[in-house]
């Protein structure tokens, strides 16, 4: 059987070589027809077929439970997660059906949980958003809802005592929905989710499909901000990238190496495998294409099959991830309540060796 499976995979993967696709000199160039992007996503979609149903669910990659994943068991579905700029708390945020949003602080050290916060809008109603990627840096607290980012004062939240309540402050608008922000203390990165639904619920603007090679497309992309500027949008500068990253499908969290490693949590259902990618630092080279943002040229670089160093095969839904050096911390949604028929359950906040 396994041998059969590897033929239909290998015969998925040759079509797909197959496709008409130029590589990509410039974005302006390089998009990808709607045709295409159909018959990728039917590739995507029959992969995760076989993988689904054949898959065994052991030999993972080495992970280790560092502590529980708190309230889950109150309704709380984990969404996005960062380490505290010193080190000393895991923070998750999590959405919620008929609640607010909140975000939990634990002790990085005993595990214990620290305090939980529910998450207000400015206008004091509750944010139900699913907060899908938070960051701390320079005594600001970020996190994502659309294609936006709000921030929040770390003073106002650390003032606010076990069950309270933080409004969402400023926000700065992007141009990708935003999925997942992080930050590596030079850089603050948002990026998108995308993967293939004939109803479009996924679906990422067309102007982020682009042919990266004559094999392979990119359909999201991921913001590079630098950290002086990304804080002066807030006061009304411009918000102008960096650089921009092209990423495969189903990204769920990122992070930056020390080393300028990138990795990628990839994931989509209870029952599918989920991915730790792991790419070199492709902006040492030269960028694969240019964009246009009112007429400042952005570099573009492609982490794709190429540039890929490791692909490490994790439990079903991983989610939010932060760099801890040269090693990854993360979460997995798979202990909510919502999701306690997932093929593997993980309610742990978990230390990665990825390199």
């Amino acid at each position: 059987m396994k041998r059969i499976v590897s033929a239909l995979l290998a015969l998925v993967i040759a079509a797909a070589c197959i496709i008409p696709a130029a590589a990509a000199t410039s974005l302006q160039t390089a998009n990808v027809s709607s045709f295409v992007r159909i018959i990728d996503g039917l590739f995507e979609n029959i992969e995760r077929f076989f993988r689904k149903t054949f898959e065994t669910r052991k030999n993972y990659s080495d992970y280790t439970e560092l502590c529980s994943i708190p309230e889950t068991e109150n309704g709380y579905v984990p969404q996005g997660y960062c380490l505290s700029e010193d080190g000393k708390s895991h923070i998750i945020s999590y959405y919620h059906a008929d609640k607010a949003s909140v975000l939990v602080f634990i002790n990085s050290e005993t595990g214990a949980e620290e305090k939980i916060v529910s998450l207000k809008t400015a206008s004091g109603k509750d944010f139900t958003g699913h907060a899908g990627g938070i960051a701390q840096e320079n005594g600001w607290f970020y996190i994502c809802h659309g294609s936006k980012i709000y921030r929040i004062a770390m003073a106002d939240i650390e003032a606010v005592t076990n069950g309270g309540e933080v409004a969402l402050g400023a926000s700065v608008e992007t141009d990708v929905k935003c999925s997942y922000i992080n930050s590596d203390g030079k850089y603050l990165y948002a990026g998108e989710f995308y993967t293939f639904d004939f109803n479009g619920a996924y679906d990422t603007d067309s102007s982020h499909h682009i042919s990266v090679s004559i094999s392979e497309r990119s359909y999201s992309r991921c913001n590079a901000y630098k950290l002086s500027d990304f804080e002066a949008a807030f006061d009304g500068g411009e918000l102008v990238p960096e650089f921009v990253l092209t990423t495969p499908n189903r990204v769920q969290g990122f992070a930056r190496l020390a080393d300028g490693s990138f990795v990628l949590s990839t994931s989509f259902g209870r029952d599918n495998d989920s991915f730790m990618l792991v790419y070199e630092d492709v902006t040492k080279d030269e960028a694969g294409a240019e964009l246009d943002f009112d007429g400042k040229k952005v570099p573009v670089y492609y982490l794709n099959n190429s540039r890929k160093t490791a692909a490490l095969r994790e439990p079903p839904m991983l989610e939010g991830i932060d760099a801890n050096g040269n090693e990854v911390i993360g979460i997995f949604e798979s202990g909510a309540e919502k999701y306690s028929d997932s093929a593997f359950i993980v309610n742990s906040v978990c230390n990665f060796k990825v390199k």
